[in-house]
């Protein structure tokens, strides 16, 4: 292998088949990677679902996946569950809070989230890397490994933050992803290769260099070709049936799973008889609202859970709408996925959606928990089918030129190949 050949380790708290889009990003990436070249091993936890984060797992493997090496290792079950961790996670952000830099001690701390076993040695273990890149700054364990790795080996470290800077620097949001430890990774890296440009201007106000930002986008997988074969596709089918729009993320406050439902439940209100799919793992919080629904509002709000890609395609291709009003998405792929049905978007001016979604011309965008405002787009959209059709179609457009996973790998190649060069 010439010396400018990238052999590249990517280290992420979890990897497909766990169903975000951060991993998914991640094995979609991998994937580009290898076939462009490089020599991809992947080093993440074993976790096939958000709550092995929490609850532990004890599987562990190594195996070639479509080219990429994987290396799956176990986590450790946090003391008190979800709610222990959740716990130390806000002491975490006061900590950061106080005066100083508590990056050292931080540092230690965020090895909980998640507490992945045998990280270290693995990375240590590996043969002949060149190079590492770090991903997601909200779940850091993996990424404080792959720095200090980067340190030990003496390699180029690149981090892809998935930074979730919400609504304002002083948001609880952004406090998450900006704390001591955090910055410091970021500021240290070699280079810090970002979704969006929303995302790079906002870490460059918290002191990153900008020269060490780059913009690379995302992309988006082609719809499965089986679309057609999934129950969600006959419109007789018990939940997909009827008019409807769709969610599709964890269901929680700050992705706007309740205001998404809030919404729909204003339609109803005013005579529109509509429904909302939510597509995506549950929470406690959603559980509990949708509890307090009348049997008529339950009837319309209507969780699907986390379905397979056949599945989700198949209830996009039906929807009026999806609507996305989160504040804690660095990019979206979601929106991507539906625009590849031409299916208008309605999402929050927040996060890093405006950087994705440009308002009026192939989406819609509201204020985070603005429920009037989502709302009135959904019914905007519902009403003036010229004008829904229109912006689907135009983010259809955006989504073939702008975000193919092609173009997103050769970006991060080009990075990877000058900084090896340089080296």
């Amino acid at each position: 292998m010439s010396d400018r050949t990238p052999h590249a380790v990517l280290v992420s708290p979890a990897y497909p088949p766990l169903p975000g889009g951060g991993e998914r990003y991640v094995g979609a990436l991998a994937r580009g990677l290898v076939a462009s070249g490089a020599r991809v091993t992947v080093v993440t936890s074993s976790a096939a679902a958000e709550a092995d984060f929490w609850n532990g797992t004890n599987d562990q493997s190594d195996t070639e996946e479509e080219g990429v090496r994987v290396i799956r290792l176990p986590i450790a079950a946090a003391p008190g569950g979800r709610a222990g961790l959740m716990r130390r996670r806000k002491m975490m952000v006061l900590l950061s809070a106080m005066p100083g830099d508590q990056s050292g001690l931080l540092s230690n701390m965020a090895r909980d989230f998640p507490a992945i076993r045998g990280i270290d040695e693995s990375l240590d273990g590996l043969e002949s890397p060149n190079l590492i890149h770090g991903f997601n700054v909200s779940w850091e364990h993996g990424l404080v490994a792959a720095h200090a790795f980067s340190r030990r080996a003496g390699i180029p470290f690149f981090v892809t933050p998935f930074a979730h800077l919400g609504e304002s620097s002083m948001g609880r949001v952004a406090r998450n992803s900006t704390m001591n430890h955090q910055l410091r990774i970021m500021r240290e890296a070699t280079g810090v290769l970002v979704l969006t440009r929303i995302e790079a201007d906002g870490l460059a106000r918290y002191h990153v260099r900008p020269e060490r930002l780059h913009v690379i986008g995302g992309g988006v997988d082609a719809a499965p070709e089986d679309v057609a074969d999934s129950p969600y596709a006959a419109g007789d089918h018990h939940e997909a049936r009827g008019e409807f729009g769709v969610y599709i993320g964890r269901c929680s406050f700050d992705k706007g799973a309740l205001h998404a439902a809030d919404a729909v439940r204003v339609l109803r209100r005013r005579g529109r008889d509509i429904a909302l799919l939510l597509v995506g793992s549950s929470t406690p919080e959603f559980e509990r609202y949708r509890r307090r629904l009348s049997p008529e509002d339950q009837a319309a709000i209507r969780p699907l859970g986390v379905l397979s890609d056949r599945d989700k395609h198949a209830v996009l291709s039906r929807a009026r709408f999806l609507m996305l009003p989160s504040r804690s998405d660095s990019f979206g792929i979601v929106l991507l996925e539906a625009w590849s049905h031409g299916v208008p978007v309605i999402a929050a001016r927040a996060g890093g959606i405006p950087g994705v979604v440009d308002d009026g011309a192939n989406g819609l965008l509201v204020p985070f928990a603005d429920v009037d405002g989502l709302a009135n787009a959904a019914e905007r959209l519902i009403t003036d089918v010229m004008f829904a059709t229109r912006i689907g179609e135009a983010g259809r457009d955006k989504m073939r030129t702008q975000f193919g996973w092609d173009v997103v790998a050769g970006r991060v190649l080009a990075h990877y190949r000058q900084t090896l060069s340089e080296a």
